[in-house]
């Protein structure tokens, strides 16, 4: 009975790797922290597929994603590859970072570049590209995640399509903003930090105009009592 336990605990540390292979579904929201894809790719290599829920090539595609998860993970366990996936049409944040066009568009995050695939999409290929091949292909600048301006700007659009729905002039507006936060984030930039200190001498006239005020009161207070 010993030796049975023995044995069922050296398979369960064995095929342990096999049970843990999965392919990660990654966000807008998790990406960066994830993967690290601009700050050093400590936590491994990503091999990332970018989809469309509607993309029949993408669907071919699944089962041999899932399969070359399980090669990795069975011949190649120590390599720190892992492979995910990002829906394209709903983390548009991404798809925009990385310029995602068609699908499925296949992105490795190794040795702190990135590089595009481009071969063939069967197991074989792709097993070969995401451990020895990337080696010697092209790499390409990673871009960088949204700015904190990008993030708050995001934000205020969703609020501002909340609260302005009906009044097609002032979508407008903020259109005629993001065109410029687009194209001159600099200008934007300054826009902003003009309204800023704007609001700011605004505010102190206002407070001082208001002090003025109470003192005035104050005074015509005291000569009516005199």
């Amino acid at each position: 009975m010993r030796s049975i336990s023995i044995l069922s605990l050296l398979l369960s540390v064995v095929l342990s790797p096999l049970a843990s292979a999965e392919v990660i579904h990654l966000t807008d929201a998790t990406f960066e922290h994830t993967t690290q894809a601009s700050t050093g790719q400590t936590t491994g290599k990503w091999f990332t597929m970018f989809h469309a829920p509607w993309c029949g090539h993408c669907k071919s595609l699944g089962p041999v994603w899932e399969e070359l998860d399980q090669r990795i993970q069975e011949s190649n366990p120590q390599s720190g590859i892992l492979l995910a996936k990002v829906d394209a049409t709903k983390e548009t944040e991404l798809a925009n970072r990385f310029k995602i066009r068609s699908y499925p568009t296949l992105k490795y995050f190794a040795d702190r570049k990135l590089f595009t695939y481009k071969g063939s999409r069967n197991i074989d290929a792709l097993y070969e590209f995401v451990t020895e091949g990337y080696k010697t292909a092209k790499d390409e600048e990673i871009p960088s995640p949204p700015s904190l301006l990008d993030v708050k700007m995001k934000e205020f659009r969703n609020w501002f399509f909340e609260m302005t729905k009906g009044h097609d002039q002032l979508k407008y507006l903020l259109e005629d903003f993001e065109h410029i936060l687009s194209y001159r984030k600099n200008a934007a930039v300054v826009l902003v930090g003009m309204g800023v200190v704007l609001g700011f001498f605004i505010g102190m006239i206002v407070a001082m105009l208001t002090m003025g005020d109470g003192t005035k009161e104050k005074a015509n207070g005291k000569s009516k009592k005199e």
